[in-house]
C-alpha cells in the first residue's frame, strides 16, 4: 500500500476537509445535484483515505509501535516482552566496530539486571516524520528520543536512538540494528 494512502501527511488531510468544507458550502448555498457532486466526490475522497489510515499500518507507524511496545517492557523490566520485539540478529552501530546480538543474547543481558538494580523508568519520544527513512517496502530507519531515569531522581540520561526495523515474514515490524 503506498504510504501516502497508509499514512498520510497532515496537508493531505488538510486539502481534502478544506474541498469538502468549500464545495459543501457552495452545495448547501445553491442546493442542485450540480452543485453536491463536487462535494460528494471530496467526501468520497477523504473517507476512505481516513479508513485506511486507521486500518493500515505503514512501515514508520509499525516502527513506532515496535519502539514503544520496547520501551514499555524495559520500564516493567519484562525481558521477553522486549526480545519479541527484536528480530534474530540485532546490529548495534555503537562505539568502535558494529556488533551482532542474538534475541537471547539480548534477552540475557547485563542490561536487565542494571535496569533493576536501579529501579530505572525507560521511556522514548520524538517520533517525528522528519526523521525517518524509507529503505525498502519493508524497511525503515527510525530516529528518536530514548531516556532512562532513576525513579524517585532527577539522575536521568537521555540519548538519540537512530534504530532500523524491518517486516518479517510473519508480518511483524522488528528491530534489527541500532
Amino acid at each position: 500500500m503506498p504510504t501516502l494512502i497508509s499514512d498520510p501527511p497532515q496537508v493531505v488531510y488538510l486539502v481534502l476537509f478544506a474541498a469538502v468544507a468549500a464545495t459543501g458550502a457552495v452545495a448547501a448555498q445553491r442546493q442542485d445535484r450540480r452543485s453536491a457532486q463536487p462535494f460528494f466526490a471530496a467526501l468520497g475522497l477523504l473517507v476512505p483515505l481516513f479508513v485506511l489510515d486507521r486500518l493500515l499500518d505503514s512501515p514508520r507507524e509499525a516502527a513506532v509501535k515496535t519502539s514503544q511496545a520496547m520501551a514499555v517492557a524495559a520500564d516493567t523490566n519484562k525481558p521477553d516482552e522486549f526480545a519479541k520485539h527484536v528480530a534474530d540478529k540485532l546490529v548495534y552501530h555503537g562505539e568502535g566496530a558494529p556488533r551482532t546480538a542474538t534475541g537471547d543474547e539480548v534477552k540475557n543481558s547485563q542490561f536487565w539486571q542494571m535496569l533493576r538494580q536501579y529501579n530505572i523508568h525507560v521511556a522514548v519520544w520524538g517520533f517525528g516524520r522528519d526523521d525517518v527513512r524509507q529503505i525498502d517496502g519493508d524497511t525503515v530507519e527510525l530516529g528518536f528520543m530514548a531516556k532512562g531515569e532513576v525513579r524517585g531522581s532527577m539522575e536521568q540520561q537521555q540519548l538519540y536512538v537512530r534504530g532500523t526495523f524491518k517486516r518479517q515474514p510473519d508480518g511483524t515490524m522488528k528491530m534489527t540494528g541500532f
